[in-house]
């Protein structure tokens, strides 16, 4: 906890310490939701029961440009009030980042970020949430770790982040980068065991063709169960990668590595290394997006120990219409906890699918259609699809870009 609490300060410094700039006029924004609907198994629970809900959602975002870069602060609050079995169910989310010029070639990133859900299933595994206004990332977006172990489980699932990175500029041709991360998953319940994990980058990128790029680099983590030495583990993985531009719209990037993982297991270490890699590709246009993302690689669970996750991704966006917006998300997501001598050998997987029609109705009132479907495939215990259906109205305020 102690590194933590250094890493904070490290990141209040770090901003404190930037050079003041003229600020320009902060921007801000906010999204209401209130949304009704049934869901056959909205936990995805071994024993569950089809339930109404209605749910009312709050987004904001503040945006404070200035000369040196920029300062984002975004929220997302839902409660959910269930008819029948469930109860009351509240998730939130809290994110703030800041960019820094310090120089034409040298760029600081400061980024903390707070979650808890209750719903691993539609808060963090398959949250795709309503048609934003957001821009779609050049190259294909990194997919956030599924942890599908705690699916199921209807356990409070807190995580606490922050990190700082640094890219710089050695010519018009190459760029090297380096960053720190440090974060706190705690569970409720005997669901699973809380951690604490510290990673650490470095990488090199090379421009080798006027659309082609190759990065080398390499990743150091360490992962520590709080109150047990069972599981604590120390994450080695060298990659090498290349991205590339196809056109003015659609981008592919691939890496390949390995991780190097040893484990406490108690009464000694395990060894092991696995192959380790993602790759992507994104179409972007301005009423249009389509991304593929898939990857591998060892990061730590709840189950108490560092395990292997393979995650897939597809998302589409599309303006059909002046008025008129469809959106479709799917993903998968695979974790197997073959850590040698670890307490628990399971593999879990998860299938989830979301798609959204919105309709203006207005300058600042959309009518949206959600209908989805998850699935946990479990060698534990038998689980049920969760087949759900959700509508209602979203409310836009504030400056909309």
């Amino acid at each position: 906890m102690r590194n933590f609490i250094s890493a904070m300060m490290v990141a209040a410094c770090g901003l404190s310490a930037v050079p003041a700039a003229a600020q320009s006029e902060p921007e801000f924004s906010a999204d209401v939701s209130v949304t009704g609907g049934v869901s056959s198994n909205p936990f995805l629970l071994a024993n569950p029961k089809t339930a109404a809900s209605v749910t009312l959602g709050i987004s904001p975002t503040l945006l404070v440009p200035d000369e040196r870069g920029e300062t984002r602060l975004s929220g997302d609050l839902r409660l959910s009030q269930y008819l029948q079995r469930y109860g009351t169910d509240v998730s939130a989310a809290l994110d703030a980042a800041t960019i820094r010029n310090l120089d034409p070639r040298t760029k600081l990133r400061l980024s903390a970020a707070a979650r808890t859900s209750r719903s691993t299933t539609r808060d963090g595994l398959i949250f795709l949430g309503a048609p934003g206004d957001g821009t779609i990332p050049l190259f294909p977006p990194g997919l956030p770790v599924i942890d599908t172990t705690l699916a199921g489980t209807r356990s409070r699932v807190t995580t606490i982040e922050t990190g700082v990175s640094i890219s710089h500029l050695l010519d018009e041709r190459s760029a090297v980068g380096a960053g720190v991360e440090l974060a706190g998953t705690y569970i409720d319940g005997n669901s699973g065991f809380d951690y604490r994990s510290t990673s650490a980058y470095v990488d090199y990128q090379r421009q080798v063709a006027v659309r082609t790029s190759v990065t080398v680099g390499a990743q150091l983590g360490a992962v520590d169960y709080l109150g047990r030495r069972t599981g604590d583990s120390k994450i080695v993985s060298p990659r090498i990668g290349v991205q590339h531009q196809l056109s003015d719209q659609v981008s592919i990037s691939a890496d390949a590595g390995i991780s190097y993982v040893r484990t406490n297991i108690g009464g000694g270490y395990s060894n092991r290394v696995t192959f380790a890699g993602s790759a992507g590709l994104c179409d972007r246009s301005p009423n249009r997006s389509f991304c593929l993302s898939a990857g591998r690689s060892a990061q730590p669970t709840a189950l108490g120990g560092v395990s292997t996750v393979t995650t897939a991704s597809i998302n589409y966006d599309a303006r059909l219409s002046r008025v008129d917006r469809l959106s479709f998300g799917a993903r998968y997501g695979r974790t197997n906890e073959d850590g040698v001598g670890l307490p628990l050998v399971r593999v879990t997987d998860f299938v989830g699918a979301s798609a959204t029609y919105s309709r203006d109705l207005g300058d600042r009132v959309a009518l949206t259609v959600t209908p989805s479907y998850s699935k946990i495939f479990d060698d534990v215990l038998p689980r049920r699809a969760n087949y759900a259906l959700m509508g209602g109205l979203t409310f836009k305020l504030g400056k909309r870009r």
